[in-house]
């Protein structure tokens, strides 16, 4: 029923039975199912129960945000959910550059005729999100999603790159531990 929950909400339907599956379980059994779908489990009580207050934080959090009217989207627990904001940050890995590194030129680009808004991924533009896992790589993986996406609007074929040929190159920005 999980699976169907999820599916549900992807699908953007408001779903009497997964809402009360909440209810139902309670955060702490919502918690354990969260632990099972994705392979973790915590050596101390005490640990437990810190990840398991994460999660009621995030839990409300998502809740929260899905009452909200007008929305156009949904959240929902992920691979993150029991992670501490320090821990989280901590993936991402930027490192702001020097001074000297910085490219004082900046050009700003007219936006005087611009449409209010352009949902490319309805046009096809957009690939499925990738995870970088532990390296905080974030700068290969926007470089890649704007060479994608360019290369797109340009031809009408929408390639998947790969982010570690970017990091494998890269001698100036730090490769996994943040970039520029």
């Amino acid at each position: 029923m999980l699976h169907l929950c999820k599916a549900a909400t992807f699908l953007g339907l408001k779903s009497h039975h997964c809402h009360n599956k909440s209810e139902k379980l309670g955060v702490e059994g919502l918690f354990n199912e969260h632990l099972a779908a994705y392979g973790k489990s915590y050596g101390t009580k005490e640990e437990y129960n810190f990840r398991m207050e994460i999660f009621a934080q995030k839990h409300q959090e998502i809740a929260e945000i899905n009452a909200q009217e007008g929305n156009t989207f949904t959240v929902g627990h992920n691979m993150f959910s029991t992670w501490t904001h320090d821990e989280y940050k901590q993936l991402l890995g930027f490192k702001a550059p020097s001074a000297d590194q910085i490219n004082e030129n900046v050009v700003e680009l007219d936006t005087t005729n611009l449409a209010d808004s352009v949902d490319w991924r309805t046009k096809g533009a957009v690939n499925p999100v990738k995870n970088q896992a532990q390296c905080g790589s974030c700068w290969a993986f926007s470089a890649t999603a704007a060479i994608e996406g360019h290369q797109f609007i340009r031809t009408g074929k929408l390639l998947s790159l790969a982010e570690q040929e970017f990091v494998d190159c890269d001698t100036a920005s730090y490769g996994c531990n943040g970039g520029w």
